[in-house]
């Protein structure tokens, strides 16, 4: 058995997934989400569940000889360290950039991280794309932006992220947003490699958006909020290019497009302010990289 820690928003979910969808084909074992952090965590809900995913919860009875296998900090934890921790059992990510021998890792085991890397799961991109569908119906809204999507002939989506980004310093010291002048950049990048661009704007808060991202094409406002943010997505994912912000809500949204080898894909080219955070492997190399 593999079982993958689910923390975060829905975009870091998907890549905790992925990576364990990924790691129990190669064991040839079952995958289970440890989603325990939910029920307490203020920013994020856990709504990975509204997507074709074939993995079950795991028990706290499953998940407890896991925990007790978690190297401790300090060295004070010395001993504790040297007579039960196994980091082979509890395995934690050794960095935010492709690691390959995390691929071979064994089962059991519990595996805890973002994995953001497309390396980690595209030997089996066709299962992803499969589990990472909407198994509900699209609510009236996201119907109606549905069908302005597919009427238009180059649909763009354009992901503004603020939330915790904009308003918690721990947040904004770590990941900051991107600025205005990337998204004006963007555009006019996009507005050169596409003719006639209609954009579909995406945020957290679509107020701030519609206030502060101009185009010169027909552009949508779109919110639905965290509750529903899987429509969202969806609608994300019919549109053909993208311009993303530094989330991986927005990865998502322009990876599970059909489009995604074809479109036009614009993404900041550094996602963190700390740059001990080396996300490297996080953009695929066909997508265009702006300062933001």
């Amino acid at each position: 058995m593999v079982i993958t820690k689910i923390q975060g928003g829905l975009g870091n979910q998907m890549f905790q997934y992925a990576f364990g969808r990924m790691l129990a084909k190669r064991n040839n074992t079952e995958l289970k989400l440890d989603t325990t952090m939910f029920p307490t965590y203020k920013y994020h809900l856990y709504t990975m569940d509204n997507l074709h995913i074939t993995a079950p919860v795991a028990t706290e009875e499953e998940i407890a000889p896991f925990l007790q296998k978690r190297p401790r900090k300090g060295r004070r934890n010395f001993l504790y360290n040297a007579l039960f921790a196994d980091p082979k059992k509890y395995v934690e990510e050794p960095s935010f950039y492709f690691t390959p021998e995390m691929l071979e890792l064994k089962e059991p085991c519990y595996v805890d991280g973002y994995w953001q890397s497309e390396k980690y799961f595209i030997e089996i991109e066709d299962i992803i794309r499969k589990e990472f569908s909407l198994h509900k119906p699209l609510n009236s809204y996201s119907l109606d932006i549905a069908e302005k999507i597919r009427a238009s002939e180059h649909p763009v989506s354009l992901h503004v992220r603020r939330g915790d980004f904009a308003h918690v310093s721990q947040s904004i010291a770590t990941h900051g947003t991107v600025s205005i002048s990337y998204y004006e950049e963007a555009l006019r990048v996009m507005k050169e490699r596409v003719v006639q661009p209609a954009y579909f704007v995406f945020s957290d808060e679509p107020e701030w958006a519609r206030e502060n991202i101009k185009t010169d094409f027909p552009t949508e406002y779109i919110g639905q909020g965290p509750e529903v943010n899987y429509f969202d997505l969806e609608l994300m994912k019919m549109c053909r290019h993208h311009i993303l912000a530094n989330s991986t809500f927005g990865w998502w949204g322009a990876w599970l497009s059909d489009s995604y080898r074809t479109g036009v894909t614009i993404s900041p080219k550094r996602w963190n302010v700390k740059e001990s955070l080396d996300t490297k492997d996080l953009l695929p190399e066909h997508w265009i990289k702006l300062s933001k």
